[in-house]
C-alpha cells in the first residue's frame, strides 16, 4: 500500500502553533479553577486596607458563592484556627465563600494606625470584595472590637452577625440591643464565666436572635464542639 506524503506549508506550523496555544490556556485554566476550589486562591493572599497589608485566605465554592462569610477570631487565635478546625472547609462544601483574615497587628497581618477607626476598617475590608448579597460576620472575643461598633454604625450592610463571646458589648446599653435590627446567632460557652452573663444580658434581647449555649464550653466555644458550631452556624446561613 502506498502512502502519499503530506505536503506542509508555513500556513500549517502557524495554524499548529496557536492551536497548541490554545490548548495550552485552556488546560491551565482548567488547572487554576480546580486548584482555587480545593487550595484557594493558592493559600495566603494579602490586601491593603489603609496602608496595611491584611493576610486572610479565600475559600471558594465550584459555584457562584450564596453568600460571603466573614471570620474574624481572638486575642490568642488567627485565621489559621478557622482552617484548622475545618470551618472554612465546610462553609465552602455547601456553598458559601469563606474568608478569614488576620487582623492588623496578628497573625501576618500588619498594624494600623491606632487612630484609624476599628469599624471603619472593618468597613473598608468588607467594601475590598464584591459580595452577591450581604455578607456575615463572625466574631468572637477580641474581634468585637471591630464588630460592636460595626454592627451598630453599618449593621445595614450585613446579612447577618455571629458574635461568639465577644468583647465590648458593655459599650451600648440593653435598649440600643433591643432596637438592633439583624439577624443574629449568638453563642458562647456554659463555662465562660466571664461572658455569659453580658451575652445573655445584652444579646438576648436583640429581636429575633438565636442563643446559643456550647455545653461544658469555655469562652472560645467553638473549639469545643466543632459538630455543634458547623450545624448551628449552617442552620443560620440557610436561614437568611
Amino acid at each position: 500500500m502506498q502512502i502519499s506524503n503530506i505536503r506542509t506549508t508555513p500556513l500549517f506550523y502557524v495554524f499548529l502553533f496557536f492551536s497548541c496555544g490554545f490548548l495550552i490556556m485552556i488546560f491551565q485554566s482548567t488547572v487554576s479553577e480546580d486548584n482555587s476550589i480545593h487550595e484557594p486562591t493558592f493559600g495566603v493572599l494579602h490586601v491593603d486596607i489603609n496602608g496595611s497589608k491584611i493576610a486572610l485566605y479565600n475559600y471558594k465554592p465550584k459555584e457562584a458563592p450564596k453568600r460571603t462569610v466573614f471570620l474574624l477570631h481572638g486575642m490568642k487565635f488567627s485565621k489559621e484556627n478557622w482552617k484548622e478546625l475545618g470551618t472554612l472547609d465546610h462553609l465552602r462544601d455547601h456553598g458559601y465563600r469563606a474568608i478569614a483574615l488576620d487582623l492588623p497587628g496578628y497573625g501576618k497581618s500588619s498594624g494600623i494606625h491606632k487612630n484609624f477607626p476599628k469599624e471603619k476598617f472593618l468597613k473598608e475590608f468588607l467594601e475590598f470584595f464584591e459580595n452577591r448579597a450581604p455578607p456575615v460576620i463572625v466574631s468572637p472575643s477580641m474581634s468585637g472590637e471591630y464588630a460592636v461598633p460595626f454592627v451598630f454604625a453599618h449593621g445595614a450592610l450585613l446579612g447577618g452577625w455571629v458574635p461568639i463571646a465577644p468583647v465590648s458589648l458593655s459599650s451600648h446599653t440593653k435598649e440600643e440591643y433591643a432596637k438592633l435590627s439583624l439577624r443574629t446567632l449568638a453563642l458562647y460557652g456554659e463555662n465562660d464565666k466571664q461572658f455569659r452573663t453580658q451575652v445573655e444580658v445584652s444579646l438576648g434581647v436583640v429581636p429575633g436572635v438565636q442563643l446559643t449555649m456550647v455545653p461544658g464550653g469555655s469562652h472560645p466555644c467553638y473549639l469545643d464542639n466543632p459538630e455543634l458550631w458547623h450545624s448551628s452556624l449552617l442552620s443560620f446561613l440557610d436561614s437568611l
